[in-house]
């Protein structure tokens, strides 16, 4: 029986992978799964062993032909830095033990590895401490450190007890096995720390981590504790995805995450990215690789207790028809009152620390127009909406301003808005000195509002369909008064970043990063972003996002990264030059950080070292 390993494994580091995923059911469905073998199918790798109470599940393909593709995209100096945190890993995980991955794991190893971050063991709770192992330091929490395990499913058992057979240790290193309820733990012991512990389970997982407890859970789940795989809502959020050879899958356990985090003095994990989805029981992705870039479809799904029932209303179509094709970037909606109310219907907690806090909102809406925004604007903010950023038309003749908003709202009570925007027009002139006139903009009638010293411009009036619009910046009203020849819609790459598969669909998000970090064209006021992160920025075209709403508790997203192409990719780094190679510095950790990401593919078959090509052939 096979019962060796291969991995070394560092204080963790990888919580800011990013997220997507799930589906909520009842108590009774709950308990069944539990009584039950989980369904597996589109699970990722070992999701049947890794704890419930797992904070993430991050899983890579290991197939050479889908690592080669991405690195083959983005600028040539972030190729550079993928390759230099590749290497890292390689180094890190493989050569600092003597393993080669080529001759040690390819043979045997299946096409997909999965990395799990556990929520630390606690050594009282289970009567007895593992002396040889450091037990669990609370200010580790604090620092980022939770448990971390890598599951390598065995492909072919045969090989794997030919190689594995033999135990491989450094000169510096000593093996000593225990047994764990009737498993055998192999633990690898350096001069001062333990380097890595490992089990082998029904002859059909390697199971790996620095932490002996770590290997306990997993050997706990496996004799039947609850999986993640048995988590309620996970398989039929699954359901939701269709990806056929994912390049990596990611599961979020979004109560467990934000404990962690919460108790993160460095915040890994910003709170406005998690504290939103606070209510939801878990986020699931799936990544592929496309000709131009990456696609995520994620699912999200609603806590059991969740008292939030989201309204589903899949009405986004027409916003896009009516911005112009050359936006910037556009968030459009299908419902404003709506979405209005499932987002404030979250906890406060959750809201105030999200991106959009309502509270904030309100009064400064109130401050500065005496406007009460839940009263006076959202009842009639009952369709469609739209927020963009756009080029002001080059006859508009500003010099210093190139670019501004236009914001459209679809409304079933065109008199209660009227109201309200007469309000404002006359706030404007009243409070802040504005001149207000009625002006017409392609025979349409429209007011415009021109600030003291003509520093701003801002105009409203209506479209067809009961649309009112608000434009900010001069001339701006011209580029959706008429009807723009080319709509959004029929941008190439808005048709490239947006999902044809969620028809109807709750709203949209584009980005055009290339003309939106033109400065020459924006003339914004964007924020002075570090070097590292500028390059990281220049290797994307485009970001589009589609969402939908499944139900009153499943929330599906399609996201679209489109990216540069670069040189063909080359050897990775050899060892000795790791550290040499100069590459971008690195702000946090991300997927191509994972210990999977870096499965060596060596073009040597030595036994003592792991040449430079890390990528892994195809299985």
């Amino acid at each position: 029986m096979v019962k060796k390993l291969w991995y070394k494994r560092k204080p963790a580091l990888l919580l800011t992978l990013g997220s997507a995923a799930g589906f909520l059911v009842g108590g009774a469905v709950a308990w069944s799964l539990l009584q039950q073998r989980p369904t597996l199918a589109g699970m990722p790798t070992g999701a049947e062993i890794i704890p419930q109470d797992a904070v993430m599940t991050v899983s890579f393909a290991t197939d050479r032909g889908q690592w080669q593709q991405l690195r083959r995209f983005g600028t040539p100096e972030t190729q550079a830095a993928l390759d230099k945190n590749l290497a890292k890993l390689r180094d890190r995980l493989l050569i600092a033990n003597g393993l080669n991955y080529q001759r040690d794991i390819q043979p045997w190893a299946g096409g997909q590895i999965t990395t799990a971050f556990l929520m630390p063991p606690n050594p009282e709770a289970k009567g007895q401490k593992d002396k040889s192992i450091q037990p669990y330091d609370p200010a580790a929490l604090a620092a980022g450190e939770q448990e971390t395990v890598i599951v390598v499913p065995i492909a072919d058992p045969a090989k794997a007890e030919q190689i594995l057979a033999r135990p491989r240790t450094l000169p510096k290193q000593d093996a000593v096995d225990r047994d764990y309820k009737g498993v055998r733990i192999r633990e690898v012991h350096g001069q001062t720390q333990q380097a890595y512990a490992a089990a082998v389970l029904d002859n059909r997982f390697l199971v790996a981590s620095s932490n002996s407890q770590a290997i306990e859970q997993v050997i706990d789940t496996f004799k039947g504790k609850p999986s993640v795989a048995q988590t309620p809502g996970y398989s039929q959020a699954l359901s939701h995805i269709v990806a056929t050879n994912p390049f990596m899958q990611i599961y979020v356990n979004v109560p467990a995450a934000n404990t962690l985090t919460s108790n993160n003095l460095s915040q890994p994990v910003p709170p406005q990215i998690l504290t939103p989805l606070r209510n939801n029981r878990g986020l699931a992705a799936a990544v592929s690789l496309e000709s131009e870039g990456l696609r995520i479809q994620g699912v999200s799904w609603l806590a059991p207790n969740s008292k939030t029932r989201l309204k589903v209303s899949n009405e986004a179509e027409r916003m896009p028809l009516l911005l112009p094709a050359d936006a910037l970037l556009s968030v459009t909606g299908g419902n404003f009152k709506q979405f209005w109310q499932n987002y404030t219907q979250q906890p406060s907690d959750a809201t105030r620390q999200g991106f959009l806090n309502p509270d904030t909102l309100r009064q400064g809406l109130t401050n500065l127009t005496g406007l009460d925004f839940d009263k006076d604007l959202v009842p009639w903010m009952d369709g469609e909406f739209a927020l963009s950023l756009i080029s002001s038309p080059a006859t508009s003749g500003a010099a210093n301003s190139k670019a501004g908003a236009i914001l459209l709202v679809q409304t079933n009570d065109r008199k209660a808005a009227e109201k309200a925007l007469q309000r404002l027009d006359e706030l404007m002139k009243t409070r802040y000195r504005f001149q207000v006139d009625e002006t017409q903009v392609a025979g349409k009638p429209v007011k415009r509002w021109v600030s003291p010293f003509t520093a701003l411009t801002l105009t409203h009036g209506w479209l067809d369909g009961n649309v009112a619009f608000l434009a900010i910046g001069p001339d701006l009203a011209s580029t959706i008064l008429p009807a723009p020849a080319q709509p959004l819609a029929e941008n190439p790459l808005f048709k490239q970043t947006t999902s044809v598969d969620l028809k109807p669909n709750n709203g949209q998000f584009f980005m055009a990063f290339d003309r939106l970090s033109n400065a020459a064209e924006t003339n914004l006021p964007l924020p002075v972003l570090p070097p590292e992160n500028q390059a990281f920025l220049k290797a994307m075209r485009a970001i589009g996002m589609t969402t939908a709403l499944q139900d009153g508790r499943t929330t599906r997203y399609d996201l679209h990264v489109l990216l540069r192409k670069g040189n063909t990719p080359g050897p990775l780094p050899s060892p000795a030059s790791v550290e040499a190679t100069p590459s971008l510095p690195q702000a946090s950790p991300d997927a191509s950080d994972s210990p999977q990401a870096s499965p060596d593919a060596p073009d040597s078959e030595s036994s003592d070292s792991v040449a430079p090509d890390s990528i892994p052939p195809a299985q």
